[in-house]
C-alpha cells in the first residue's frame, strides 16, 4: 500500500465524525446533569476525563462564541461549560453516539483496548498537569491538561478514516514507541501526532495547544510552546512504565528512562534541583497508578 497525498489526507480527516465518548463516562456525566445539587465544576471535572468529548465541548464553543478568530479562544473545560450552559452540555452529550458505536462507520479494524487508549491519555493529562505546576510552569484555561489528555488523538482518527493502516501498523510490535511513529510516517505519511494536531486546529482549538500535540515527541520542534510538548512527552514516558502503554505494542520502558528524553532536558535545563522533581514524580506516578487502575 502506497501513502495517501496529503491532499486525500486533508480531505479524510475533515471528513472525520465528531469523536464519540466512552459509555462510562457518558452515564456519569448524565447522571450530573439530571441533579439538581450538581455544581458545574463537577461536570467539567468528569468532561476532563474524555478526550473526544473535550474536543466537542472546546470546539463547540469556540465555534458558537468566538468563530475563528485567532485573538480569542477557550481552552479550559469549565469556562467552556460556563458558555455553553448546562442544556447545550445536555444536547452535545445525548446526540452523540458512544465509541463503539463509531467505529461501526468503517469496522474492518479489529477489536482494540480502547480502555487503554483513555487511560494513557488520563493519566498522561493528569501527570503534564502535576509536573509543570511543581516546576512552576503556568498555562492559562488548563492548557496544560487539555493539550496531555489530547495528545495522542490521531491515534482514534487514524483508526475511524484509514482503518486499514491502522490496522497494519497498531497489530505489530515494535521494540520502541519511535519505531511506531516512523512506522506511521512511513505508511500514512503523517504520524498521529501530526494528524491529531490538524484536527484540533481545524476544530478551532488554540494554537498552543495544537503546537505541542504536534510536537509532542520531538519538542525541541515546537515554535509554540516547547515546555508544554516536553510535558507531554515526558508525562507520556512514565505513564507508559506504569504499564499504561494505550494501544502500542512494545516494550515497557525502564523506570526513569524518561530523564533520557529531550523533553526531560527542555523541562530542568534551567531548575536548580531536577532531583526535587525526580521525587516528585515517583510519588505523584503512585498515586496515578492508584487512580488509573480503579478508572474503568
Amino acid at each position: 500500500m502506497q501513502p495517501p497525498s496529503d491532499f486525500l489526507l486533508i480531505e479524510k480527516i475533515n471528513q472525520c465524525p465528531k469523536l464519540a465518548s466512552l459509555r462510562s463516562i457518558n452515564e456519569t456525566l448524565r447522571s450530573l446533569l439530571e441533579s439538581e445539587d450538581s455544581f458545574l465544576a463537577q461536570i467539567a471535572e468528569v468532561i476532563r476525563l474524555d478526550p473526544s468529548l473535550t474536543t466537542r465541548v472546546l470546539d463547540l464553543v469556540n465555534s458558537i462564541f468566538f468563530g475563528s478568530k485567532d485573538n480569542k479562544r477557550i481552552s479550559g473545560v469549565e469556562e467552556a461549560s460556563i458558555f455553553l450552559g448546562l442544556n447545550r452540555i445536555r444536547e452535545l452529550l445525548f446526540a452523540t453516539p458512544v465509541i463503539e458505536e463509531i467505529l461501526e462507520l468503517g469496522k474492518n479494524t479489529p477489536s482494540f483496548p480502547w480502555e487503554e487508549f483513555w487511560k494513557n491519555s488520563i493519566g498522561t493529562a493528569i501527570l503534564t498537569r502535576e509536573l509543570l505546576s511543581v516546576l512552576e510552569i503556568n498555562y492559562e484555561e488548563e492548557a496544560d491538561y487539555v493539550a496531555g489528555l489530547l495528545h495522542n488523538l490521531g491515534i482514534l482518527i487514524l483508526a475511524i478514516t484509514f482503518p486499514d493502516y491502522f490496522r497494519k501498523i497498531y497489530l505489530k510490535k515494535y521494540d520502541s514507541a519511535e519505531d511506531i511513529i516512523e512506522e506511521e510516517q512511513t505508511k500514512v505519511g503523517w504520524n498521529h501526532a501530526k494528524i491529531g494536531a490538524y484536527y484540533l486546529w481545524n476544530h478551532h482549538i488554540s494554537d498552543e495547544i495544537v503546537d505541542a500535540i504536534h510536537w509532542h515527541d520531538q519538542p525541541e520542534k515546537s515554535k509554540e510552546s516547547p515546555k508544554l510538548a516536553s510535558a507531554i512527552q515526558v508525562s507520556e514516558a512514565i505513564v507508559s512504565e506504569l504499564g499504561f502503554t494505550g494501544l502500542n505494542k512494545c516494550k515497557q520502558r525502564e523506570p526513569g528512562s524518561y530523564q533520557n528524553l529531550e523533553g526531560w532536558r527542555i523541562l530542568t535545563s534551567e531548575h536548580k534541583e531536577p532531583e526535587k522533581v525526580i521525587g516528585f514524580i515517583e510519588e505523584a506516578s503512585e498515586r496515578l497508578n492508584q487512580s488509573l487502575k480503579g478508572i474503568f
